[in-house]
């Protein structure tokens, strides 16, 4: 995900922070496509991150575009959560 070239420190702890969610899903991801059981306590929407990036103020026009485009991306991974929850559900469910 593309950062401007002279970002605040905040804004780049973020960017690390939403990097670490989005791989954390990731490998929960991988362990349900491989038939294994997701860890629930991992698999979970980041509400702290959200509202980290909601309150952030950005000080440039690059900064304002970089903010959007990483509540959008985190909006993604929650529906990705949201979605492997539920089929997560279903196939306990169904045992």
């Amino acid at each position: 995900m593309p950062m401007p070239a002279i970002a605040s420190d905040r804004l780049v702890e973020l960017h690390n922070d939403l990097t670490y969610y989005d791989t954390m899903i990731a490998k929960q991801m991988r362990e349900y496509l491989r038939g294994n059981p997701v860890n629930r306590h991992k698999l979970a929407i980041d509400a702290e991150l959200e509202e980290a990036l909601r309150v952030f103020k950005p000080e440039t026009p690059a900064e304002v575009e970089c903010r959007r485009e990483l509540l959008r991306y985190k909006r993604r991974v929650d529906d990705v959560v949201r979605e492997l929850l539920r089929i997560n559900d279903e196939r306990v469910a169904a045992k």
